[in-house]
C-alpha cells in the first residue's frame, strides 16, 4: 500500500514539474531540434562556428549539407523587426554573383505560390546551360515561405541533389511557421570560390521567434552525386 502511494506521489510530482512553462518550451525546443538534425542527417559535432574561407577548404564530397554551427548567427539587433514579414535581396557583386538575403516569415506570409515554375522558365540566372539534365534553376528561398519576383538577382545555378536538399530545409521552416504560429528569421548566403560563376553552396540559417523552437545555421553544398559540377562553366561531367 505505502509502495503504490510512492508511486503515485511520484507520478503527480512529475506531472507538476513537466507542466511547468519553462520546463515545457525546454523539451520542446530540445526535440524539435533533434527532429530537424535527424531528418536533414546532420550531426551536433561542431565546436565552433566555421568561416566561409574553412567551408570552401573542406572535402565535402558525397555529402549534401552540413552543421555550421550550434546556432544561427543573428545579432539582438537583426532579431527585432520581426513582426511583420519582409523579404530584402542585397544584390549582385560587379561580376553577377549573388548576395545574401535576408527575410522574415510569418504565418500571414505562407502560400501556395503557383506562378514559380512559370517564372523560372524565363529566367537565366549565372552560369546556366540548357540541356544540362542534372542542373537546376533555384530560387534562393522558397516562394512558399514570401512573395516574391523570381529573376536572375534572386535564382542560382546548382544540381538536382541541391534543389531536393534546400527544398527539404524551407519545408521544415514552413512547418515550423505552421505549427507554431510564431514567425522566424532566416538569413541564406551563397559562398563563391574566387574564380566561379556559380556557388559552391550556400548558408542558410534560421532563428525562430517567441516559441518558435527553431535555431540552426547549416551549409548546403552545390554538388550532385556521380558528377563533376564546374563552378566557373556551369558544366557538369560525369564522373568515371
Amino acid at each position: 500500500m505505502k509502495k503504490n502511494k510512492f508511486y503515485f506521489v511520484a507520478i503527480i510530482a512529475l506531472v507538476v514539474f513537466l507542466v511547468q512553462p519553462k520546463v515545457w518550451h525546454g523539451l520542446k525546443d530540445y526535440f524539435t531540434k533533434i527532429d530537424f538534425e535527424t531528418q536533414l542527417g546532420l550531426k551536433s559535432d561542431v565546436e565552433s562556428n566555421r568561416s566561409n574561407s574553412q567551408l570552401l577548404e573542406l572535402d565535402l564530397k558525397g555529402k549534401k549539407q552540413i552543421e555550421v554551427a550550434k546556432h544561427s548567427g543573428f545579432t539582438q539587433t537583426e532579431l527585432e523587426k520581426t513582426k511583420h514579414s519582409w523579404i530584402k535581396f542585397s544584390g549582385v557583386t560587379v561580376t553577377g554573383k549573388l548576395k545574401e538575403v535576408n527575410l522574415v516569415v510569418t504565418p500571414k506570409s505562407l502560400n501556395n505560390d503557383k506562378n514559380s515554375e512559370k517564372e523560372l522558365k524565363g529566367t537565366r540566372p549565372l552560369g546556366w546551360h540548357d540541356g544540362q539534365k542534372e542542373l537546376a534553376k533555384i530560387p534562393m528561398v522558397s516562394p512558399h515561405l514570401i512573395n516574391f519576383t523570381l529573376d536572375k538577382n534572386s535564382v542560382f545555378t546548382g544540381t538536382k541533389q541541391t534543389a531536393e536538399t534546400l527544398n527539404q530545409v524551407m519545408s521544415k521552416i514552413y512547418e515550423s511557421v505552421l505549427t507554431s504560429g510564431q514567425p522566424v528569421r532566416i538569413r541564406v548566403t551563397p559562398i563563391y570560390k574566387v574564380i566561379s560563376q556559380i556557388p559552391s553552396g550556400l548558408i542558410v540559417e534560421s532563428k525562430g521567434i517567441s516559441t518558435n523552437p527553431l535555431d540552426f545555421k547549416i551549409y548546403v553544398i552545390n554538388q550532385q552525386k556521380g558528377y563533376r559540377l564546374n563552378y566557373l562553366t556551369g558544366k557538369l561531367t560525369e564522373e568515371r
